[in-house]
């Protein structure tokens, strides 16, 4: 296998990578249903790229010149996520000193991503179904309702199916947004699209004007073997954090690092060269408290951003933190800014 660079990756940027067989078949699928005007489902695990495809049918849509609203109903309390959603007129709460159009006013004309719209209370439900149906939305206070002329893109990563029949998703909400399903397959299960899509991350992450650094061989064996539990999330914090190590112009095994373990290890038609396991595990605490230094003081105020960029859990990035302290790793001025 020849190294590889990213320069080839510099072309068609925003559409989503397909080197994969079934990749391609959800992107046909996908401009084809980008042409109508119906509501279509993503449904796929954590990770795997369904707001890229979302935006892939707004930008192939007639709608394209018209706005895209993505809003995350899982990052959004229940109260404030109506609001947002519905809008409000002019004191009709507390604090509402003035009237606010929400999100599916906002994106009259154009397309409204709901992101995981399974985290909806049974309430907002409801409500998204009523103006699924009548094409109208209504503000909190209002006394009329608007017409609405949104195309609603929905997406989840848990199986609806069982979720309605487990009574937390209503059945006519179910078939209301179940128009047009399209699914993600996992990163494990396409991974002719492993190595474009590590080689487009190292051409959107690389610093402008600067030479990219090529993919090994044999990094690009680990990469193929890993599990990818998270998806192309995970393969995207994997590439940053090459990106960081590397010092020269081709990207070693050494400088791809995961969080987990693979899940289903493969050996490497090549097999790496085996390190003392000692020194091999005090080179990987070294590069990971440097990283975690430099995330700290780099991250601000929000341990949750800095765990994100680091490709960790929050939970992880503390218990790391405490055993760094243990270690003896002056911690103070770098978790001063993100205590």
């Amino acid at each position: 296998m020849q190294a590889l660079n990213g320069s080839e990756l510099q072309r068609n940027a925003a559409d989503p990578v397909a080197a994969a067989v079934a990749t391609r078949q959800l992107l046909q699928l996908a401009q084809r249903v980008a042409a109508s005007d119906c509501t279509v489902l993503l449904a796929g695990e954590s990770g795997t790229g369904k707001e890229v495809l979302a935006r892939f049918i707004h930008r192939h849509s007639p709608r394209r010149s018209e706005p895209f609203v993505a809003v995350n109903c899982a990052a959004i309390p229940e109260q404030m996520l109506e609001a947002m959603l519905f809008g409000w007129e002019r004191g009709s709460f507390t604090g509402a000193h003035a009237a606010h159009a929400g999100k599916f006013e906002q994106a009259q004309g154009g397309t409204l991503l709901l992101d995981e719209v399974t985290e909806m209370s049974p309430l907002l439900q409801a409500k998204l179904l009523r103006v699924l149906q009548e094409h109208e939305v209504e503000r909190l206070g209002a006394l009329r309702a608007t017409p609405l002329d949104v195309r609603v893109i929905a997406t989840t990563n848990r199986r609806l199916r069982e979720e309605v029949a487990a009574g937390r998703f209503r059945e006519d909400l179910y078939y209301r947004i179940n128009v047009f399903p399209l699914h993600l397959e996992p990163l494990r299960a396409r991974t002719e699209d492993v190595l474009p899509l590590a080689m487009r991350m190292l051409v959107n992450h690389g610093r402008q004007g600067a030479r990219l650094p090529a993919l090994s061989a044999d990094a690009a064996q680990h990469l193929l073997t890993h599990g990818w539990p998270g998806n192309v999330r995970e393969l995207e914090n994997v590439m940053q954090r090459a990106l960081v190590l590397c010092d020269g112009e081709l990207i070693e095994p050494r400088h791809i690092t995961f969080e987990v373990a693979p899940a289903q290890p493969a050996r490497p038609a090549n097999p790496l060269p085996v390190a003392d396991s000692d020194e091999l595990a005090e080179r990987l605490m070294e590069t990971e408290t440097r990283l975690i230094l430099e995330a700290l003081q780099r991250g601000g105020s929000s341990r949750t951003r800095i765990a994100e960029k680091l490709g960790i859990s929050p939970r992880t990035l503390r218990y790391k933190i405490a055993r760094m302290r243990a270690a003896g790793v002056n911690m103070d001025s770098a978790v001063g800014s993100a205590a």
